[in-house]
């Protein structure tokens, strides 16, 4: 009888708690302060081989496991063996070695269990490895094995051959990828960067080649090794000596990246593709890594772009005008030679000139206008806030210095550019859109169905139709 009173009296207890103001006696959320971000960097430990290996090593006794990445660099090879370096690096791992043949090699990883696996594109490899301490020894034997003493065996190269020979028969069926693709051409010519892997060119890779390949590129004095995890830098030094013990030394000489020239004349592209929607890319070459003035380029089309839906090009083309699916901007940087600036809509055929339109217009204003404090100021807290996830992981920050001495790059550049962000002005911002937005020098490509289209693409500029290969 007790318990039957109690339950109207909880209710009405609970009724009066839900009336009440969620929210009273709560700050509103902008009126919230919050402490300055600070960033704690970890001891980073420089490591070192006999062999000429070199890089570095941050400790973390957290949890017993262990990261490891070697990357090697590389280089392009012959335009008319393109795509012997994606062949090559699957081969080395998917083939494994005389000791361990592929099969073996999977299910001893996977029983202990172990990751070892190799990434990377035509101007470096990396080499990814991922285990338990207690297995740590077992798995550097198998790795040194793997990375030294490839087998190479032909019905692997094979079947890789045969997966490329698949995928390049496929490569036009996704719009996507057809104006990414094309548009990357149309901007850097014959420059390596534009090369892409054809039916001649994966054909005409032989097991000699990838062998070449191996020989030229994995040797010690070619390695950067990053290291981090449940691991003592006396103990590490020695495993690895120990696993990769008569590994020589090679001569090494990796060519300069050529360079790419000043953007292409401005031209109107189109490719016909049998869709409803129309995929349109329109930009120019973009800078270098070292740019002094990279970072205001950054926050610049962070703001014009790339900065998700609060972005001006998202905005205007996405959320105001319900013009297009996705639209947004981006302005790469390249270490070696020069990255893109690009905007990007994927809209209806019948809206595409509204489209190119509004992203065009937006471009324009940034060049006359820029951003106001407000945005500015938003812009970089946002963009600042996102980099604390490049410090979440002590593997993380071993990669990053790693890819910062293979690009040639300060080891403190990430720190020094922070600062240089929370520095930036509306004046620098408004400079970078005058300097490196260029509306004189827009190459535009749009795929679609001509027919379907609102507008003559020529009302844009002569017409340059592509046909697809």
């Amino acid at each position: 009888m007790k318990r039957k009173i109690l339950i109207p009296v909880l209710v009405t207890v609970l009724a009066v708690m839900l009336a009440a103001p969620l929210t009273a006696g709560r700050k509103h959320p902008s009126k919230l302060k919050y402490p300055d971000l600070e960033v704690k960097v970890p001891e980073v430990m420089d490591i070192s081989f006999p062999n000429g290996m070199k890089g570095f090593m941050i400790e973390d006794h957290e949890i017993p496991t262990v990261n490891i990445v070697i990357l090697f660099k590389t280089y392009f090879p012959e335009k008319e063996k393109f795509g012997l370096n994606e062949l090559a690096r699957w081969v080395m791992r998917n083939g494994g070695s005389e000791s361990w043949p592929a099969d073996k090699l999977n299910d001893e990883l996977e029983f202990l269990p172990a990751q070892v696996e190799f990434f990377g594109g035509n101007l470096s490899t990396s080499v990814f490895v991922n285990c338990m301490k207690k297995d740590l020894e077992n798995v550097l034997g198998i790795l040194a094995d793997v990375v030294t003493n490839p087998s190479f065996p032909e019905e692997k190269i094979q079947k890789k051959k045969d997966d490329m020979l698949e995928d390049i028969r496929r490569k036009n069926d996704q719009p996507g990828d057809i104006v990414n693709r094309e548009f990357n051409k149309l901007l850097y010519g014959d420059h390596p960067y534009s090369w892409e892997t054809g039916e001649a060119s994966v054909s005409s890779v032989t097991r000699d080649d990838i062998v070449s390949f191996h020989d030229t590129w994995f040797v010690p004095n070619n390695a950067i090794i990053g290291i981090s995890g449940d691991v003592t830098k006396p103990e590490i030094e020695k495993l690895i000596s120990e696993a990769f013990t008569g590994w020589e030394q090679g001569e090494v000489n990796i060519p300069k990246v050529p360079e790419t020239g000043g953007s292409p004349d401005p031209t109107v592209n189109y490719i016909y593709k049998d869709i409803s929607q129309a995929y349109i890319n329109l930009g120019h070459l973009g800078i270098n890594s070292k740019n002094p003035d990279k970072c205001a380029v950054t926050i610049m089309n962070f703001i014009l772009g790339g900065g998700s839906f609060t972005s001006w090009i998202t905005t205007e083309v996405r959320e105001k005008r319900g013009l297009a699916y996705s639209a947004r901007s981006r302005y790469s940087s390249d270490p070696f030679a020069v990255g893109v600036f690009s905007a990007f809509a994927q809209t209806s055929a019948g809206e595409y000139s509204r489209a190119l339109q509004v992203i065009l217009d937006q471009i324009e204003r940034m060049k006359t206008d820029g951003p106001t404090e407000e945005e500015l100021r938003k812009a970089v807290d946002s963009f600042l806030n996102s980099q604390i996830f490049d410090y979440d992981s002590k593997a993380g920050m071993v990669r990053r210095l790693i890819n910062l001495q293979f690009q040639g790059r300060p080891l403190n550049t990430p720190e020094e550019d922070m600062a240089r962000y929370a520095a930036l002005t509306v004046e620098d911002i408004k400079a970078a859109a005058l300097k490196y937005l260029d509306m004189d020098k827009l190459t535009i490509l749009v795929v679609g169905d001509k027919d379907q289209f609102d507008r003559p693409l020529s009302e844009f500029g002569e017409v340059n139709e592509i046909e697809l290969k």
